[in-house]
């Protein structure tokens, strides 16, 4: 079950490839301790549905997108 989220912004992310606009991470943490990262775009809401355990692998993952 989900415990909580909290979205992170100025954390090294490029600017939406779509739309320009400013990318954030969502950390989603769940009960049993696991904890996921999720690229996005504030703007268009673009992102996609693969999570990501380690937070530079996430951000790495959003900045090579084209």
């Amino acid at each position: 079950m989900e415990t909580g989220t909290k979205s992170e912004y100025n954390n090294g992310l490029k600017s939406c490839p779509f739309c320009g606009g400013e990318a954030y991470l969502t950390l989603i943490q769940y009960d049993d301790g696991d904890a996921w990262y999720n690229p996005n775009c504030s703007t268009c809401n673009c992102g996609w549905k693969e999570s990501y355990e380690a937070k530079k692998e996430a951000i790495k993952a959003w900045n090579r997108r084209v």
